[in-house]
Formats: C-alpha cells, structure tokens, sequence
C-alpha cells in the first residue's frame, strides 16, 4: 500500500501538467486546423475535441489514480459555448443574413469566423467563473465526493488545491491577454480580404507559442515539485503511509467532547496543534475494519466497556495519505467519559462554530462535522433525485447532535452531496441536472 501511494502521489503530480497539455491543447489546435479546412467543417472537429474531454473526466472519475479535472472541465465547457456561437454565425452565413460592412468591405464569406476571437474571450469568461465558484463548482464537489475533503486527502489534496487555482489563474490571464491583443489587432489593422502571414501569426501561431513555452515551464515545475517530494514530503509522511486512521466523534446530548493540544508535545504537526476529539488511533494498514474491531479500539482508548459505536463513513482509497474510518461514540452521562482515560472538555454547536471561526479547530474534524450536517440536513429535506420531501419551499429541518444516533443515512452516499447542491429549491433544477451529467461529465449526479 504505502508504494501505491508513492505512485498516486507521483501520478498526481504529474497529471497537472498531462492535464494542462490536454486542456489547452485542445484549445490552442482548432485555431491551427481552421487553416486548413472550411470553416464549416470546423464545429464538428469542437464537437469531437468536447466528447474526448467528456470521455477523459468521466474516465478519470472512475480510475484508480486521481487527477485535478478543473483544467479539463474549464476546456470542455469552453468549447462547448464556442461551439454554440461558432454554429449559429456558420448558419447566419449559410443563409447569407450576415451583410455586415467594415471599412467599406463586405464580410468575406470564406472567413465568416476567427476562432481566437471566440475562444480566447469564452474561456476567459468560463474561467473567471469557475475561480469565482471556487471549490462550490461541481467538477470540485464532485472530487471531494469521490476522494474526501483536502484534509482528509493530505498531500494529494493540498497539491491538487492549490495547483487547480494557480493554473486556472494562469489560464485566466493568458485567455485575458490573448483576447485583448487579437481583438485590438482586428479592430485596428485587420482588413476582411483574406489571411495574410502576419494575420496567421496573431490570430493562430501566437497562442500556440504561448503554449508550448507554458508547457516547458510547467514541465520544469513540476518535475521539481517532484523531487522536492521524493526528498522532503514522502519523508514526512511514512507514519501515515502504510497506516490506517480510526477516529471517534464522542456526543453526548447536543454535546462533543473535544481536546485542546499539548502544545509542549514533540513531533507534533500543524493539524495536531489544533482542537480535536481524544479518540483517534493510528494501525498498520487496514483495508476494512468491522464493528466489533472498531469497538474493541475505542476500549483500549478510553477504558469504556460497552461503546455504542456508530459508523459514519470512511475514506479507503489509495489516494489520501491513509485510511480514514469515521465514527461516532454517543453517552447518555457525561461522567462516563470524564471517567476515562481521555482527556478534554464538552462543546456544543455555538461554541464550534465559535472555533471555526477562530481556526482553532482540526480541518479533519471540521470536514467530518460538515459532511455529517449536509448530508443529514439533505436526506432530512429532499429524496435521492433532488426533489423535496416536503412542499415547503426552502424548508430546513432542524439539526440536533442528539438525533444523530437515530438517523438512518448513508454517509458514504456521495449522492446526498450533489442533492444539497443541486435539488428543486434551486433555479433551473432540471435543466442543471442535465448540464452536470451530460454535458461535464459528473459521474454522481443521479
């Protein structure tokens, strides 16, 4: 296990660059095939160039190795409004209703279209919006899903973060600047008689010379970033590798019991010094741990005979840092835990949210807390289609820790997680629906 994620992590970091290569590549090729084929012909190479990345998101949604798909869902969605504007002009000019003059010149027919001046601003425009979706779009919801929260993934989830937003700003301001310079030299120098050399090089060979520095550029960084984790990161990270994490939630009433760090502690990392449950425990690699076993560890954390162990959900992919097994430990008595051998203080809901806040809290509990609340709050709402249980529109239910032992949900349900985002309280609930599925590939959406 611990040289499979050696790999998915080598994997990892190089599919940044793979995928960079495949989503800009895709972009930066029509401009070079519409030289060479009538541009009538052109929306049906986009069209092929949107299935192959349609194909590669849903392929990697089901591989064992994971990739950041932002770039590639960026790139399709890109293509696919350019499609949409590049048909309706060839069908304007098809049926000769676009008689527009320039500079004394009618439109040539032959050129009806530049594609750089259609690409370049729509993809600035799909990118700004996915940076402004942020990890809210659907293509990151949908990882998160599949893989965990970038706490519970470790390396692979901050790589993957922090990456996705430094390449999509790249590409932001790339598709920025080459919009500004195409369009400016069109406006002012370009005459509608034909493609002269110095017009093929702005509008087609001057992108593809920014991609292929970019790709150098990357490829240097990213092979860097790689030896700077085969020296440094997998050195850090050889607890956890081969291991698996048990980790208990402990309710009482609307109550959880909580541990505030032992700063003088050695050998304690940054998530350690933060606030989190008593109940954890590391093992040697476990692909599955059944109930009886879970309850027999929480025994020997705590002294307490007879746990009521409930189990939420786990994350047993080769693709975070180790096996995470969630569950919860609920106590009608405070006492019996202020009894045991672990140590902390009771905090209720208020009081968490305070920490959060204040990010004194541990970003591996804070993800477990928030797929338990928007899980529980969409089953508690809304059926497995997305439709309300009730006929109240924005109806919310009331969230009690003290209920959590009696709900009868599926935690490791990743449908629940695109049903809070996208149900019948939303606009265009259908219609979403079908974008998500059939148009950018999300592999949850039922």
């Amino acid at each position: 296990m611990k040289q499979e994620r050696r790999i998915a992590n080598t994997v990892g970091i190089y599919s940044l660059w793979f995928n960079w290569i495949i989503a800009i590549g895709s972009l930066a090729i029509i401009p070079i095939v519409s030289l060479y084929i009538p541009k009538s012909l052109l929306p049906i190479i986009i069209f092929l160039l949107e299935i192959f990345l349609y194909l590669k998101i849903r392929h990697n949604a089901y591989s064992k190795m994971s990739s950041c798909l932002r770039l590639l869902h960026i790139a399709m969605v890109s293509l696919f409004w350019s499609l949409i504007i590049i048909l309706i002009i060839t069908i304007y000019d098809y049926l000769n209703l676009t008689k527009i003059e320039l500079s004394g010149n009618h439109v040539n027919n032959s050129v009806p279209f530049i594609p750089i001046l259609i690409l370049a601003p729509v993809t600035f425009i799909v990118t700004l919006y996915n940076l402004l979706k942020g990890y809210t779009s659907n293509i990151c919801r949908d990882c998160y899903a599949r893989h965990g929260s970038i706490a519970e993934r470790g390396f692979l989830g901050k790589l993957f973060s922090q990456e996705g937003v430094f390449l999509s700003q790249m590409l932001l301001m790339l598709s920025f600047s080459l919009t500004v310079l195409c369009w400016g030299y069109y406006l002012i120098f370009y005459i509608n008689t034909n493609i002269n050399d110095i017009d093929r090089f702005m509008f087609v060979w001057l992108q593809f010379v920014v991609y292929i520095v970019n790709i150098i550029y990357l490829g240097i960084k990213y092979y860097s970033l790689w030896l700077y984790y085969q020296q440094d990161i997998e050195g850090q990270s050889l607890r956890y590798n081969s291991s698996s994490l048990v980790r208990f939630i402990i309710i009482s009433g609307d109550y959880i019991f909580l541990k505030t760090p032992d700063i003088k502690s050695d050998n304690i990392t940054s998530d350690e010094s933060l606030i989190d449950t008593p109940a954890r425990l590391f093992l040697q690699y476990k692909k599955n741990i059944v109930d009886n076993d879970a309850i027999e560890y929480f025994r020997a954390l705590s002294g307490i005979a007879n746990a009521e162990i409930k189990f939420l959900y786990k994350n047993t992919n080769f693709n975070t840092e180790c096996n995470i097994f969630h569950y919860a430990y609920y106590v009608e008595d405070k006492e019996t835990i202020e009894k045991s051998r672990l140590d902390g203080e009771w905090y209720n809901l208020p009081q968490i949210k305070t920490l959060v806040h204040k990010n004194k809290l541990s970003h591996l509990f804070i993800s477990e807390l928030k797929r338990i609340y928007t899980i529980a709050m969409t089953w508690k709402t809304f059926d497995r289609t997305g439709r309300r249980l009730y006929n109240i529109k924005n109806y919310k239910p009331t969230f009690r820790l003290r209920d959590l032992k009696d709900w009868d949900v599926d935690y490791n349900d990743i449908a629940w997680l695109f049903v809070s985002a996208n149900n019948q309280d939303c606009p265009f609930f259908k219609t979403r629906k079908l974008w998500n599925k059939y148009i950018c590939g999300i592999s949850f959406v039922k």
